[in-house]
């Protein structure tokens, strides 16, 4: 089921990249994120993609990299959560990997994007008989970057990506 998901998704991002390819107007990254090399996002997400109750909800952070001549950025991400199974056990869950977008030029102040990103998680528990159960993670989303200035402005992302299903936070350009 989740290698049909992927090769799914791979499949959309891969047929709109190419009908878009052909007209340069989408084949650029959008002027608000023109002049920077990097971008990164510092947010708080939703949402948790294991069991049990949400202790301290998934802290995101991640940096992108743009390529020169083409709209693709790629990167990095690290996520910090807890969640409890109830009475029993708590578990923390720090995450980490890489990422790649393909980003789409709609509007002045607004970056779009479609991204993948690939992973590990580091699951710890507080009980002797209780194991945590570390993970490969992998992910895709749907993300959105609005500039208020030159340099800050705010993210959100929806989509199973680092440790939660949805993202919000500050952006940056350096």
């Amino acid at each position: 089921m989740a290698k049909k998901m992927v090769l799914g998704l791979v499949l959309v991002m891969m047929t709109t990249a190419g009908a878009f390819a052909q007209q340069k107007w989408y084949n650029t990254y959008s002027p608000c994120i023109q002049g920077s090399k990097a971008l990164v996002n510092v947010g708080i997400g939703y949402g948790s993609v294991t069991w049990g109750s949400m202790g301290i909800p998934p802290i995101t952070a991640s940096i992108d990299f743009k390529l020169k001549n083409n709209p693709i950025t790629i990167g990095a991400f690290g996520a910090f959560s807890t969640f409890g199974g109830g009475i029993f056990a708590n578990y923390t869950n720090i995450g980490f990997g890489g990422r790649a977008a393909y980003h789409f030029n709609f509007a002045k102040k607004l970056d779009t994007y479609v991204g993948l990103s690939l992973g590990y998680v580091l699951q710890s528990t507080d009980v002797e008989w209780a194991e945590g159960v570390s993970f490969f993670l992998w992910g895709f989303n749907l993300g959105a970057r609005y500039f208020f200035t030159k340099r800050l402005g705010a993210y959100l992302e929806l989509g199973y990506s680092g440790l939660q299903v949805a993202s919000v936070g500050l952006t940056f350009k350096i």
